[in-house]
């Protein structure tokens, strides 16, 4: 049963949370704005998170957010929980505002690129694009599931083989491994032997282009960086290994090399985004807790998030901001959602009944359609019940050491 103390801090939460209009217009937008200013002071990289990735009000809201934080604090870079290859390289091969468009659906996983709830996003990139103005797309996710990564990994690293020196034979081992996780990334692993000349090619095609100890130029450090991605996407998927490591290179790589001296928009889940791994370890709900008992002292260690790993990689310049509901519907979405399959927005599912003791029921009870709330005054110690390491479980954890604030909404929508 909770305390008395956890019960009165959800409640001082949900009093001291800030209103807003959840349809403010970002150019006129003043409770909001004034609230993340005070929230993100200068920090230059903010992640914004969802609790589903069916969540349609808080894309359509974040949407905004891109827009507000763009005009408003000068963010102008917006990297996705999506595919490193194709949407960091596809994205300088954008010459005209229409291309934005056709570039995200067939680039970053459906619920973000084609979903009819990130127009309002999409639009305001192209907006921009048109004006000359700047705002950059990239992605960080080591698994690649775009189109422009399905037709131009092979082809783009072919030649750059040939010039460094790689065998036909280790190239050829090279493409056969990265066949096996285009097609069949959640089925059973390829041989053994498969996977092994797979990892001994990319580990000497790196040897190759590292072999005069000179530092990289722009385009070999990007295939430097490309094909680390690739090796941590195999060991993901065929070793079990830590997706978000991988994932936190890469936005590390994004960071210093890419988009140096810019300021990051980082959109993702807020499973992701958290910057403290005790918070999931540290819960206190009875099913988590029986997996994290179950976990070795090592796996404990070694469990990251992009948050955490960029917050040890760049002191004091990472924002994070989850998102939660209180009621209505998101979009039901299923594993293939993630493997580049197209998804029926219109099959949705119910938001779970809030738990009576928890920070989203208390903020349904103050009748707010939006509200930010701040976790800058919360102690390490201060436990209290929300939905916010995702929709689908509600757990008592300390919620403030992994993010900075939290944004409710009161009403979910699903995605079309």
């Amino acid at each position: 049963m909770p305390s008395r103390g956890q019960d009165a801090l959800a409640a001082r939460l949900a009093r001291d949370a800030i209103p807003f209009d959840a349809a403010f217009d970002p150019a006129e937008e003043t409770p909001l704005a004034d609230a993340l200013a005070r929230i993100i002071g200068d920090r230059d990289i903010v992640m914004l998170g969802e609790s589903s990735h069916g969540d349609g009000a808080s894309l359509r809201l974040r949407g905004r957010l891109v827009e507000l934080l763009h005009r408003r604090f000068g963010f102008d870079v917006l990297a996705f929980e999506a595919d490193f290859w194709s949407v960091t390289r596809g994205w300088g091969d954008i010459s005209r505002p229409e291309e934005v468009r056709p570039f995200a659906q067939t680039n970053i996983y459906d619920f973000w690129g084609r979903a009819p709830a990130a127009d309002g996003l999409w639009a305001y990139v192209e907006t921009v694009f048109r004006a000359g103005g700047r705002l950059d797309v990239c992605g960080f996710d080591c698994r690649l599931k775009g189109a422009n990564a399905r037709s131009g990994v092979v082809d783009v690293l072919r030649p750059v083989a040939t010039t460094v020196g790689l065998s036909n034979d280790a190239f050829e081992a090279l493409v056969r491994g990265y066949a096996a996780l285009q097609s069949a990334e959640f089925d059973a692993p390829p041989e053994t032997a498969v996977q092994e000349a797979y990892f001994t090619a990319i580990a000497r095609f790196v040897s190759l282009l590292r072999r005069d100890d000179a530092a990289p130029d722009d385009a070999s450090g990007q295939i430097l960086a490309e094909l680390a991605s690739l090796d941590a996407w195999a060991r993901f998927a065929w070793l079990g290994h830590s997706r978000d490591e991988a994932m936190a290179a890469n936005l590390g790589w994004l960071i210093r090399h890419k988009h140096p001296g810019r300021k990051i928009i980082v959109w993702a889940h807020n499973n992701h985004i958290l910057k403290d791994s005790t918070v999931y370890l540290d819960v206190r709900d009875k099913g988590p807790a029986a997996q994290i008992a179950a976990m070795s002292d090592a796996q404990k260690t070694a469990l990251a998030y992009v948050g955490g790993v960029t917050s040890r990689a760049f002191p004091d310049r990472v924002c994070a901001i989850a998102t939660t509901l209180g009621r209505g519907h998101v979009s039901a979405l299923s594993h293939k959602a993630l493997d580049g399959s197209e998804i029926d927005f219109s099959v949705t599912r119910p938001v779970p009944i809030q738990e009576p003791d928890s920070l989203e029921a208390a903020l349904l009870d103050r009748g707010s359609g939006a509200v930010v709330v701040d976790f800058k005054g919360l102690a390490h110690g201060d436990f209290f019940r929300s939905r916010l390491l995702d929709l689908s479980f509600s757990a008592e954890a300390p919620y403030g050491r992994g993010y900075d604030a939290a944004i409710y909404l009161r009403d979910g929508e699903g995605l079309a």
